[in-house]
């Protein structure tokens, strides 16, 4: 077995599910994200648990993580969520995704060509209100589906936003968007046009905007069990489904004045022992946490020392004989008593907790545990 891995734990991805369903008093069905490869947590493992729990979607960002889960058999609903090409158009039909329109081009591409196939394509309105990211202008919203009306080759099911600030309930800007969309939803419904599906809400809105959750809510990072903040994880209860973690691969002596790794770095200030762990930024560990982060070992922490270089990282172990070659260390998760949470990791780099799991490497092999 490889030394360096990330488990996966089957019944947290669990229980952070059955979390969502019951913070939405389970009146909102699931469109779960497995974008990024789950955010790192290995998107064809996660994606099998998911349907297995019966979810209505899953939502991935590209085409290319579409095609990867059709062709591992998946067969349920799939939402593509950034705008398509012109040329994708054969992919939805043949496949039987839906994608997320934001722009009129790729709306007339679409349905030119599912005429010219004499078959349809379905997707989602999805209204732009407010982040000028992905979506069309919602002041366009009845010009697109009077569109639609008029080329029944494209059938929408779903009218669907994002919410830019919903982890700051600070501001009131998410209350803004939440009102621009609830109007756009008025106004279509006016002119005869319903859906099937309406969603808004992510992680945090799912937390922090019941009014958000309407019929579809669209978990991401939290049923990995995270949030933006460690704090919003508590409120919800949340269990980490991660734990990253290798082996003490070699000991070296390091006397005073001694240099670890690229550049020197690192000047031991005394005569020390330096483990040596299988892991680096080419896994995913960020080179910018060289000298500021720790590891567990033997369920104790240690400080990184030197520059992380692409396949290790060293740790100043200090003159401790009760450490070994091939003793775990533990870069996320718990290890006895004491534990590692991608928030600590993020602050010091000035980054969020999704960075951090969603850049662990495909050459770090995941492990489902508790299937």
């Amino acid at each position: 077995m490889a030394s360096t891995i990330a488990e996966i734990d089957a019944n947290c991805l669990r229980y952070n599910l059955n979390r969502i369903k019951a913070i939405t008093n389970h009146k909102s069905k699931i469109l779960a994200m497995v974008k990024a490869n789950a955010y790192g947590h290995s998107m064809l493992d996660v994606a099998r648990i998911f349907r297995q729990e019966n979810v209505e979607y899953l939502g991935v960002a590209v085409v290319k993580e579409a095609r990867e889960l059709r062709n591992h058999g998946d067969t349920g609903k799939i939402l593509v969520m950034v705008s398509p090409e012109p040329d994708d158009a054969d992919f939805f039909i043949d496949n039987n995704v839906e994608t997320a329109f934001s722009s009129f081009k790729i709306l007339k591409c679409f349905a030119k060509r599912a005429a010219e196939r004499n078959t349809t394509i379905t997707g989602h309105l999805y209204i732009d209100t407010g982040m000028h990211r992905d979506g069309i202008s919602y002041q366009r919203a009845l010009e697109f589906m009077e569109f639609v009306k008029e080329h029944p080759q494209i059938k929408i099911v779903g009218l669907m936003s994002h919410l830019s600030t919903a982890d700051m309930p600070e501001l009131n800007f998410a209350n803004e968007q939440l009102s621009i969309f609830e109007n756009t939803r008025k106004l279509l419904a006016e002119h005869g046009f319903t859906f099937q599906y309406y969603h808004i809400a992510n992680s945090s809105a799912i937390l922090n905007y019941p009014n958000s959750h309407y019929n579809l809510v669209r978990p991401g990072i939290s049923l990995y069990g995270h949030m933006p903040t460690a704090e919003m994880a508590r409120r919800m209860q949340l269990k980490p489904a991660m734990r990253w973690k290798s082996k003490v691969m070699l000991i070296k002596d390091v006397k005073r004045g001694g240099t670890v790794g690229y550049g020197m770095t690192y000047i031991a200030s005394q005569d020390t022992k330096v483990a040596v762990i299988p892991i680096g930024y080419a896994d995913g560990l960020p080179r910018s946490l060289s000298n500021n982060f720790q590891c567990l070992i033997n369920g104790k922490r240690y400080n990184n020392v030197g520059s992380i270089c692409m396949d290790e990282f060293m740790v100043d172990v200090g003159n401790n004989f009760d450490i070994n070659i091939c003793d775990e260390v533990v870069i996320l998760g718990k290890q006895g008593d004491n534990e590692i949470l991608p928030y600590e990791l993020a602050s010091k780099i000035n980054s969020i907790p999704y960075e951090i799991t969603s850049c662990v490497s495909g050459r770090v092999k995941k492990i489902l545990i508790n299937e």
